[in-house]
């Protein structure tokens, strides 16, 4: 079994903004973060409740 981690933090050490947003880890003209090419090499996602709830309202 193989275990891989991908985390996304800001340089303060959160996933969100104190308002929950996560406007900063909008990747358009930035270099590819390699989050696309992890998920599709990947079974299972874990992630946090916080962060669960925040991804549920997203569209």
């Amino acid at each position: 079994m193989n275990l891989s981690v991908f985390c996304v933090v800001s340089v303060d050490g959160f996933l969100a903004r104190p308002d929950h947003t996560l406007d900063f880890l909008d990747a358009g003209g930035q270099e590819p973060h390699g989050f696309e090419e992890f998920y599709a090499s990947v079974d299972v996602v874990v992630i946090g409740r916080r962060t669960f709830e925040v991804v549920l309202k997203f569209g």
